[in-house]
């Protein structure tokens, strides 16, 4: 008989090998099994949700509504691929997303199935915001009956620990990137608290590069970088200001290097900022701007009218390959409490909008309905508006008091919150008593409203603004 020798590997990692040595037919088997990693599975509850049937199905009909209801789905989970970059090497990690529409027990069989490693889960944890954090809990609520240690964080669950808390097993409140680690080891230990609170410290300074080699092999359509966390501003319908801790920039050199390894990804990518107000703060935004521009980025953000009132900043702005802002306009019957410098009246607000789309930036006018003093014929006078309006795309949302905000503290003293869960928070669902009629009338006032300024006809005027304005932008660029 041949000496020889031969090793076969297990689909588990584990590998089985024998040595033949002639005559004697001594025949050697060994098996190894590695140690294996405990595994973290992070949970990203994305997708559009709207819970009110039919304007859903309006919606879906409507092109420009689709367009950025599927642009706003395909956003990477910038915080979980932020928080996974902080994770020790010595655990495995898998991204699961969640498309909001997938039966709950087939999303917790993914989630304990897993697809990179065979091993169950160690920890889940989960982000969701307000109108996913009940659909997140219930699935919660699945995968710890297999012995796994269910953890949620995000906006949702800073501003309301106590909704959470009886379905999963540690809430985290605040930055993320402040006590993660600390959760980690503390679970290894059998010791996890049932809470963890940042303290607002962390510095954007000690960002991580996010691990875009979670999403696979097939890049987004989109990428995310946040420049700047929290606002200045304390708007009353908004809880950034509030729950994110003191409105902090990112250092410049953390921006190019996030940038770097993006374009490493794709050239020449579309970014969105994961700002809630990008130009708000002091800082010199050049060298950021000059970022965007060098990577041959094309990008949207949100920001506020006065971006009009420094024109050098302005065609910087539009230099660097901004494609869109959006611009909160808010609402056109009432001004809401704590906005700060940035509160103007319309008129104002407007000759800004032409202003930066005459720099090259199409505007999408972001406009809120269903304030106090809001009535049938204030939503008819918008509808009039809006079929002339200068702006080159429209984000029309219902007033939606979420957790953490003072609007929501105020109709919750006066009694005017509806019942319900919070999956009815969607931006698009009457979820408050209004002030002028009923919320069935308001819920039908915006379902018409939607339906007449997103209809083909008028989207087409709004396309063919954009259409203008990227030929001016172009025009312009040739002429330097």
């Amino acid at each position: 008989m041949e000496t020889g020798s031969r090793s076969e590997f297990g689909r588990d990692g584990s590998s089985l090998s024998w040595n033949v040595q002639g005559d004697d037919v001594v025949i050697q088997f060994t098996m190894e099994v590695p140690v294996l990693k405990p595994k973290l599975t992070l949970v990203s509850m994305s997708g559009l949700r709207v819970g009110h049937e039919e304007l859903l199905q309006r919606g879906l009909k409507l092109p420009g509504l689709a367009r950025r209801a599927s642009a706003l789905s395909q956003l990477p989970p910038l915080g979980l691929l932020t928080i996974a970059a902080l994770v020790p090497e010595s655990w495995d990690i898998e991204l699961v997303l969640d498309d909001g529409v997938t039966p709950e027990c087939e999303v917790a069989d993914q989630i304990l199935s897993g697809t990179a490693s065979l091993n169950s889960p160690r920890v889940v944890a989960f982000s969701a915001l307000t109108p996913s954090a009940d659909r997140a809990a219930r699935i919660s609520r699945l995968v710890q009956r297999h012995n796994v240690t269910t953890v949620i964080g995000g906006l949702h669950a800073t501003a309301t620990p106590k909704h959470c808390r009886p379905n999963f097993d540690v809430v985290v409140q605040g930055d993320g990137e402040s006590t993660f680690a600390k959760l980690l080891a503390d679970v290894m230990e059998g010791t996890p608290a049932a809470s963890y609170r940042a303290d607002g410290s962390f510095s954007l300074a000690d960002s991580p590069l996010p691990r875009w080699d979670l999403l696979g092999k097939h890049s987004p359509p989109r990428y995310t970088i946040q420049s700047m966390r929290g606002c200045p501003w304390a708007c009353s319908f908004c809880a950034a200001s509030r729950m994110l801790g003191p409105a902090r920039v990112k250092p410049d050199d953390r921006f190019e290097a996030e940038l770097q390894a993006i374009s490493g990804q794709q050239s020449r990518p579309w970014i969105e900022l994961a700002d809630d107000n990008t130009f708000a703060s002091g800082r010199d935004h050049g060298p950021m701007l000059e970022s965007l521009q060098n990577h041959g980025a094309r990008w949207f953000t949100e920001s506020d009218w006065r971006i009009a009132k420094k024109p050098r900043l302005l065609h910087q702005i539009a230099d660097s390959g901004c494609r869109q802002i959006l611009i909160g306009l808010e609402s056109s019957v009432f001004r809401y409490p704590g906005m700060g410098a940035k509160n103007a009246d319309w008129e104002r607000m407007l000759e800004a909008v032409v202003a930066i789309q005459e720099a090259g930036i199409v505007v999408n006018g972001c406009l809120i309905v269903g304030a106090d003093g809001e009535s049938k014929e204030s939503i008819t006078r918008l509808g009039d508006f809006l079929e002339e309006a200068p702006m080159g795309e429209i984000q029309l949302t219902l007033q939606t008091p979420f957790p953490g905000t003072s609007l929501y503290k105020t109709l919750l003293q006066s009694e005017r919150l509806l019942p319900g869960d919070f999956s009815r928070y969607t931006l698009f669902d009457v979820v408050y008593q209004p002030d002028q009629m009923t919320a069935e009338q308001l819920q039908n006032e915006f379902n018409d409203l939607i339906e007449r300024v997103f209809r083909p006809e008028a989207q087409a005027r709004r396309d063919s603004i954009q259409k203008k304005i990227r030929s001016s932008r172009r025009a312009a660029r040739d002429q330097v």
